[in-house]
């Protein structure tokens, strides 16, 4: 019986850690999601209480905002998909581990539901990093029109 325990732990076990590799991942994107949507909100504040008397800098300001939500509502959109995979990640590793158990507890073989389960896991995790790695690139465009429209606007 003891020998069983501890062979449903460590079959169990890469479906653990790929969870809290998930959750690590998931609570980082998290955080970047919410700088993201943080920053559309107060550029929408901005846009709404621009003075009337500098017009000419009123509008380089607008297209910069214009520019930059355009960016940012991008990147809200690669941080909402890799959240989502990487939550689908932990749903499904689960799912595996709970397979895995069940199969040691029946007599039932639910090997292959465990294999399939962790693999679209192990996918699903893969994808969610593909656009964490997309928002990376994109947040670096949006630095660089924000120093464009700068310069433009200093420019006499």
């Amino acid at each position: 019986m003891d020998i069983v325990s501890t062979e449903i732990i460590s079959a169990a076990l890469a479906p653990i850690l790929l969870i809290s590799g998930a959750g690590l991942l998931a609570l980082s994107i998290q955080n970047r999601y919410g700088r993201v949507i943080d920053r559309i909100r107060e550029f929408n504040t901005e846009m709404r209480t621009f003075c009337r008397d500098c017009e000419n800098d009123a509008e380089k300001r607008k297209k910069s905002i214009d520019l930059q939500t355009e960016l940012l509502t991008k990147r809200g959109i690669y941080l909402r998909n890799a959240l989502l995979l990487l939550f689908v990640t932990v749903l499904l590793a689960s799912l595996s581990s709970v397979f895995i158990l069940l199969e040691a507890i029946s007599s039932s073989s639910l090997e292959f539901l465990a294999t399939v389960s962790f693999s679209l896991a192990l996918l699903s995790m893969f994808a969610g990093i593909l656009f964490a790695i997309m928002d990376v690139a994109l947040s670096y465009r949006a630095i660089e029109v924000e120093i464009e429209i700068e310069r433009e606007r200093s420019v006499p």
